[in-house]
């Protein structure tokens, strides 16, 4: 096997008037380029909320001229920024304003990545407790609620005597892979987190990395992060936003640079890609709403659903599993129970976002907490048509 080659670059967004995210972070495109010998592909890693398929093949396209590599070698994941440009929502010539910034940022990013080198990897992860949350609630009577630490009028539910507890249990696992260079200087991170980032101490966290090993690049992966929350104001003993950033983001920035200096690496780790193409039935309450939304779910509606990409890559024993959407914590576990890997991440709004992703179950329990209309929204099959391709896919690289 010949030994791995590595290669990493960041740009800023440089859309006008977003020179930084509203809580001060920086809005970035950061790309990681792995080469094996026999496999290549590309990690891009954007501090976006999200974005609907038309823009996020834009960029994606972007970074995929710039590095040499087919489109389907190019991942681009979400951090799930809430602070930070409009790349989502209604007013079509906005989306594309940002997204054509952030696709220029992109293959900036990409051709600093094309310059390979050669490199070791190793990971290594541990749970970090106490800075993300479950938001969806289980009352007394079997119905779910959803405590949105965005909705200030849904905190005083935490303390309801009606109030069971989480629906399900955290995901606080994180992971962190290592990119060095053969003498052991550290040349980039990933950093996977699975938290709604509100304010934004991913992207904090992610500067803190950089600066304590300059020169670095360290890229950020969300999870399933459609039912996580970070803590309340209130169990946060009154501070604001602005006042718990430097909080969350140090505890998260900090165990990063921890799990970094403690991951192992090995120059001869094999890579792969894979990936299905699969339709996600929409919800019907989502059709009849979004036909009065505009040009963005046009195809969608007359589709009855999502036409999306389920990708999935593995780094020697870490495997990570691109999901296009906001998944309930919960399924995490599920694909880690069949996955072939000792470890595998599933990466959240992977490639671009098509809706919410919750279970039969727990629709059934209530408790939907956004528009359907807005945020998309498919039928309860969805996540095991997900699960399945990534079965598929995860078999396929083993």
């Amino acid at each position: 096997m010949q030994s791995l080659q590595a290669g990493l670059g960041s740009a800023p967004f440089g859309i006008p008037g977003w020179e930084q995210s509203r809580d001060g972070t920086p809005l970035a495109a950061r790309c990681l380029i792995l080469d094996d010998g026999g496999t290549r592909f590309a990690l891009v890693s954007s501090t976006h909320i999200e974005m609907w398929q038309p823009e996020a093949t834009m960029v994606r396209q972007a970074a995929c001229e710039a590095a040499g590599l087919p489109l389907e070698r190019v991942l681009l994941a979400a951090t799930h920024i809430h602070s930070g440009p409009p790349t989502f929502g209604p007013n079509r010539e906005e989306r594309l304003r940002c997204a054509r910034h952030i696709a220029t940022a992109a293959a900036q990013a990409a051709r600093q990545a094309s310059a390979l080198r050669p490199a070791r990897l190793g990971w290594a992860a541990e749970r970090v407790p106490g800075i993300s949350r479950v938001r969806r609630i289980l009352r007394r009577d079997g119905s779910a609620i959803t405590l949105r630490r965005a909705c200030p009028e849904t905190w005083g539910w935490a303390t309801d005597p009606e109030t069971v507890g989480p629906e399900e249990p955290n995901d606080d696992l994180l992971t962190v892979l290592r990119v060095e260079t053969p003498e052991g200087r550290v040349l980039g991170a990933v950093m996977h987190f699975t938290c709604h980032p509100i304010p934004d101490f991913f992207g904090y966290a992610a500067r803190l990395v950089e600066q304590q090993a300059p020169g670095a690049v360290c890229l950020i992966l969300n999870g399933c992060q459609g039912t996580v929350d970070a803590p309340f104001e209130v169990p946060m003993r009154g501070r604001t936003q602005a006042e718990q950033l430097p909080i969350l983001g140090d505890i998260l920035g900090y165990r990063t640079l921890e799990l970094l200096a403690r991951a192992e690496t090995a120059d001869e780790v094999l890579l792969g890609i894979a990936g299905r193409r699969v339709f996600l039935p929409a919800d019907p309450c989502f059709l009849e709403g979004a036909a009065a939304r505009g040009d963005q779910w046009g195809e969608v509606i007359g589709r009855g659903g999502f036409d999306v990409e389920v990708p999935c890559l593995h780094l020697g024993d870490l495997a990570f599993a691109g999901v296009p959407g906001e998944a309930q914590v919960g399924f995490g576990r599920e694909v880690q129970a069949l996955s072939p890997f000792p470890l595998t991440r599933v990466v959240g709004i992977t490639n671009h976002a098509c809706a919410y992703l919750l279970s039969e179950e727990s629709r059934a329990r209530g408790g939907y907490e956004a528009d359907p209309s807005y945020w998309g929204l498919t039928t309860g099959t969805a996540l095991p048509l997900i699960r399945e391709a990534i079965r598929e896919c995860l078999e396929e690289l083993a």
